[in-house]
């Protein structure tokens, strides 16, 4: 039974979006990332309409199977690459790619009778020590990786920037010396770019890029605006109906606790979204929500399905929706409110809102 709020996601954006990373992104070929569900906004979706990507990016083998299985046929890397035999197996049988990050991995290539034939990243931990063989160690496993795989295999050498989203940080290029050295007279393709290494360190941008956040129209530069002519569209809004509206007496209370307590006579409005559709909960500061064009500013406790707004001065009625992020209102000055990211946000309302799609 759908819930009354929903996510509207916008095909068209998404799109123009891609065409903008190209562009940003020279002649490096383009895996996009719809792990996590495509960041909320649906994976099979975002796959079906993306039919000139030249990769898709997701977590687990069993998230590329999902896409083969739904007739997605563009080549499909798994991050986390393969876990047991069983997911090796599966990644051979339904020509899915795999990341190779730590030694369990070898091992399992090991157990193998012959060489299996396999594309791979081999990933290298150049300060993120998140996955990645460590910088020591990586020729000789890039070396056996080699070995332990049939001539018909393709090997691309990789790396996962930690701070590429503060242009400020030079722990950035400090990761691509260390890559580059690392890498220097080998003859593989090379993948080290994300969103923001795709706007801010243009030195990043090698035979592949593996854009996220900014296919889905969010800036990922921390307290950085890009650059104007960069024009990055919102793939999601955010909406519910208006429910309720009424009168509320100065000193009068508002929501759970009594927290917010009304500084004068005020107008309160009740909208069908909370915590259950994604809408973040804990709020530092009080965000905004657009009704029409203007702005009612969120007072009081979120609830499991409802918010209390601000209608004073206001012109709307009931059943009227609103939009809780999205075009006017942005999902990143939402978070910021929340103290979170844009991410957690996207993803939580993207899988627990319906979503409609245009």
């Amino acid at each position: 039974m759908k819930r009354a709020a929903f996510a509207r996601i916008n095909l068209s954006n998404l799109k123009h979006n891609l065409a903008m990373i190209r562009e940003l992104a020279g002649n490096s070929k383009v895996m996009v990332v719809v792990k996590a569900n495509a960041y909320g906004h649906g994976m099979l979706e975002v796959c079906s309409c993306l039919t000139d990507v030249d990769a898709f990016a997701v977590a687990y083998v069993n998230e590329a199977l999902a896409l083969r299985g739904n007739g997605i046929t563009q080549p499909i890397v798994a991050l986390q690459g393969f876990r047991n035999p069983s997911d090796l197996e599966l990644a051979i049988q339904h020509n899915v790619q795999v990341v190779i990050h730590h030694q369990e991995q070898l091992a399992i290539l090991k157990s193998y009778a012959d060489a299996p034939t396999l594309d791979v990243l081999l990933k290298c931990d150049t300060g993120m020590h998140r996955l990645g063989f460590s910088v020591e160690e990586f020729n000789d496993v890039l070396v056996e990786v080699k070995a332990l795989l049939s001539a018909e295999s393709s090997i691309r050498l990789m790396t996962h920037l930690a701070c590429a989203d503060d242009i400020a940080n030079q722990f950035t290029s400090i990761q691509l010396q260390r890559f580059d050295q690392l890498v220097e007279g080998k003859k593989f393709q090379q993948s080290i770019a994300n969103s923001a290494g795709i706007l801010a360190w243009q030195e990043s941008q090698r035979d592949w890029v593996r854009p996220g956040i900014i296919l889905y129209g969010i800036n990922p530069l921390y307290k950085q605006d890009i650059d104007s002519s960069i024009e990055l569209r919102p793939v999601m809004s955010l909406h519910a109906p208006l429910i309720s509206i009424k009168d509320c007496k100065k000193g009068e209370k508002v929501g759970y606790g009594g927290d917010f307590s009304c500084p004068s006579d005020m107008l309160i409005g009740i909208i069908a979204i909370g915590y259950a559709d994604g809408y973040p909960r804990h709020l530092k500061t009080a965000p905004s929500v657009a009704i029409g064009a203007q702005k009612a500013t969120v007072v009081g406790r979120v609830s499991m399905d409802m918010i209390a707004v601000d209608l004073t001065g206001i012109d709307t009625k009931v059943g009227e929706f609103v939009e809780l992020w999205g075009e006017l209102i942005s999902v990143a000055e939402v978070a910021e409110h929340a103290e979170t990211i844009s991410y957690d946000l996207l993803c939580a309302a993207g899988n627990s809102a319906h979503k409609i799609y245009i």
